[in-house]
């Protein structure tokens, strides 16, 4: 019986869409998305028949509250599939389908679901256990008269089959079929939602979309910020010419056919704004529409901003603490804007992520040039995964890569990985021998006691060092404290919040810049795109790239009449070295590559200015190497949730924890902390707060969780009182213990070190 049924309920202005005209909204706009990258009709497919469950009594019910638990999703994955009968060209589709409001799942695992539901009549889906909006084969035949006269001209198009790179048809390489997918995926679930709020908001895709790519006035305005930077630069002559040099040639590579590229200079040769020149040349030669940077640490996310924005008007910042407007928190969940800028975790996660939210943006990465600064920063442990989803976004999704850093990973050593990037400083050897500032002393014999070199950078005037832990780091601060004038000694770790820290590195760098003595520890939030130039650069044993990153940070700019000094040196010190070890059962990819690091040290004293000497070191790091072994299965499985939960950039993301900046350091933001915990305490977390708070916060590991709830409250949403048990990933100080957030080393709480005796 052709009935007229409705998609939602009843707008603020009385319209109340239908069906029909949602699916063909829908439809358009996915297919519109698809077409990005020549899968416009699969798209299409997806939109037209992603609310085909809502062609049911059932869910009319759901409309006017008469019942809820009600999945609608996978009945118009189950009609699909009984209609094309398993035709292989449909289940990534089908699985779209299935999963736009709950996440992916398989084919293979749906399969006898939606058969059953289809034939039989099963009430029970897989998504949430929620009861199916249709069952059983006379329910579907009504939906499907009613689908039919909505759309008479209906006719399935011919397909294409996705090919993986060996052009095999069979699913052999899921990296590459799950990608497509999550691609479809993404069409269907932005369409789907932005449709929605265009429902409400006729203005909502003019609001969350911009067009407005001038690649041709940002590079105007970019030669001309070049040359007003290179003219006022206080470096040595031939370094200036190092840099302006590496940035011609980026521009000029820029014209090249799109694809992957590598980006191999020294620290201190201009990479960031080099990398710019090529982006934007190549967005001109190739009508490319977007610009992603995707930095490894959120310090480099803050200078990077703080320079592109110099040229860029308009930059998307989007990562896990970033401070975002209304707005902009809405161009992040779509990443519907020209130039972007983001982090490691957030841009390969998504990659690799099945639920709704977190898929929505990827369609928009199609098209766009993504320059990846320093890589090297991968953990190995999933090193060949990614890289396989980094080829497959050239190979399919017309995307350009660049790979930047001064420490090339040699990843074609991995093995079973096609790995043929063009480089484009095809003469960087040659840069590095002439950008050498720094003289290195590898003193690895013997450990050497944190208190001896404390002591030795207490002699100095311009020093660092940079160790690998926390712990490390506040030993070696005290130990200063005590040998040194108060402010000449500075501490920089992630114990101190983003503003505290951009605050202390404003005050070093005025030291720095005016002669004065200056004394820092910290840990490696200083190591990449913090602009600092000592004399001398202590660093813990660590991997290679972390000890060429650190000493990028000496003689930076050539001032010096000798050499920088750069010291390694591993610490004599009981338990574990090396972030993460006292949690796993054997020894993690840090670990394994500063261990990697001694032992080719003890053969020969490696040279940091070697391309030669580096590319060795990695082919050693990754040789016989492969992905941790629950990642390769759940791939094998082609599981989404499963694949989701094991790719992981940062094993132990941590607790968030909102700090009150001492009023000594700064009143603006001791009062904006005082305001933000009474609201907080008050009304519980809302949008807003989150954004407020996020300069203002450190994340501590989630095994100190019983510290944590010992000294902290944990904070509600907004909405919920504390007492109802829903709480948010915020934790705030209680008011006795706002004392352990201190000016010179952030927040410490008590007994970290033991009995307060840390010697």
């Amino acid at each position: 019986m052709i009935k007229k049924y409705y998609a939602k309920s009843k707008l603020p202005n009385g319209h109340q869409p239908p069906v029909k005209e949602h699916l063909q909204a829908v439809a358009e706009l996915a297919g519109q998305y698809g077409s990005e990258f020549e899968r416009g009709e699969e798209t299409r497919m997806a939109g037209l028949f992603h609310d085909f469950g809502k062609y049911s009594d059932v869910f009319a019910d759901v409309l006017e509250g008469k019942r809820t638990n009600i999945d609608h999703a996978m009945c118009g994955a189950a009609f699909l599939h009984y209609l094309k009968n398993n035709k292989s060209t449909y289940r990534p589709i089908i699985e779209a389908i299935n999963g736009h409001h709950t996440g992916l799942v398989a084919f293979d695992e749906l399969e006898s679901v939606l058969d059953s539901n289809f034939r039989e009549g099963t009430e029970i889906s897989l998504n949430n256990n929620k009861t199916a909006a249709i069952a059983g084969r006379e329910n579907y035949q009504n939906a499907a008269d009613n689908f039919k006269h909505d759309f008479p001209d209906f006719k399935f198009p011919k397909l294409r089959e996705f090919i993986t790179q060996n052009n095999e048809k069979i699913e052999s390489h899921n990296v590459e079929t799950m990608l497509y997918t999550r691609m479809l995926f993404s069409c269907l679930v932005d369409a789907d939602y932005s449709v929605s709020a265009s429902d409400r908001n006729p203005q909502y895709m003019q609001e969350t979309e911009r067009f407005g790519f001038e690649a041709e006035a940002w590079l105007d305005k970019l030669m001309a910020f070049q040359s007003e930077l290179s003219r006022q630069s206080v470096a040595e002559t031939s370094l200036n010419q190092i840099r302006n040099s590496l940035f011609m040639q980026c521009g000029k590579m820029g014209d090249a056919e799109e694809g992957l590229f590598t980006l191999t200079a020294p620290t201190g040769t201009g990479k960031t704004l080099a990398l710019l020149h090529f982006a934007l040349r190549h967005c001109m030669a190739h009508s490319k529409h977007r610009i992603i940077v995707v930095l490894p640490f959120l310090t480099l996310a803050e200078q990077n901003t703080a320079t592109y924005a110099q040229i860029i008007p308009d930059i998307l910042v989007d990562h896990s603490q970033s401070n975002l407007s209304d707005e902009a928190r809405e161009f992040a969940s779509r990443w519907s804007t020209p130039f972007i800028i983001t982090t490691s975790v957030k841009f390969f996660e998504s990659l690799f992520a099945s639920h709704p939210t977190d898929c929505r943006k990827l369609h928009h990465l199609t098209n766009s040039v993504v320059l990846f600064d320093e890589v090297q920063s991968l953990p190995v442990e999933v090193t060949e995964t990614t890289l396989e989803a980094v080829n497959e976004l050239c190979r399919t999704y017309h995307c350009t890569m660049v790979f930047s850093s001064a420490t090339q990973p040699d990843f074609a050593a991995i093995p079973n990985l096609n790995w043929k990037p063009t480089e484009i400083m095809a003469g960087y050897p040659a840069l590095f021998a002439l950008t050498k500032r720094t003289q290195i002393e590898w003193r690895l014999e013997r450990a050497i006691p944190l208190k001896a070199i404390a002591g030795e950078m207490a002699e100095m005037e311009s020093v660092c060092v940079i160790v690998n832990l926390r712990k490390h780091a506040k030993k070696l601060f005290c130990r200063l404290k005590e040998l040194c004038a108060q402010e000449e000694v500075f501490f920089l770790t992630t114990d101190l919040c983003m503003e505290h820290r951009r605050m202390v590195v404003e005050e070093i760098v005025r030291r720095l810049k005016g002669g004065l003595s200056c004394r820092v520890v910290a840990t490696q939030c200083i190591e990449a795109g913090v602009d600092l130039d000592f004399d001398v650069m202590y660093r813990a044993l660590a991997p290679l790239d972390a000890i060429i990153q650190a000493a990028g940070r000496c003689n930076r700019n050539g001032r010096l009449a000798d050499e920088g000094r750069v010291v390694v040196f591993e610490p004599q010190e009981e338990g574990f070295l090396y972030p993460g070890n006292s949690r796993q059962k054997s020894g993690n990819w840090y670990e394994n590559a500063a261990v990697l690091v001694k032992r080719l040290c003890a053969k020969h004293p490696l040279d940091i200015n070697n391309p030669v000497q580096i590319k060795k070191y990695y082919r050693e790091l990754y040789k016989g190497q492969a992905d941790k072994e629950k990642l390769r299965v759940a791939l094998k499985r082609r599981d989404f949730a499963e694949t989701e939960r094991e790719y992981e950039l940062i094993a132990n993301k941590g607790m968030k924890v909102i700090v009150p900046v001492p009023r000594e350091v700064s009143e603006k933001e001791y009062n904006k902390y005082q305001k933000m915990k009474q609201e907080a305490l008050k009304r519980g977390m809302n949008p807003s707060l989150m954004r407020e708070a996020a300069a203002l916060t450190v994340t501590m590991p989630v095994y100190q969780q019983e510290k944590l709830e010992y000294y902290m409250e944990r904070l509600a949403y907004a909405g919920w009182k504390q007492e109802d048990g829903v709480k948010s990933e915020y934790y705030i100080l209680r008011p006795q213990y706002e004392k352990y957030y201190t000016k010179d080393m952030g927040l410490q709480l008590p007994d970290e070190i033991a009995g307060g005796t840390i010697w």
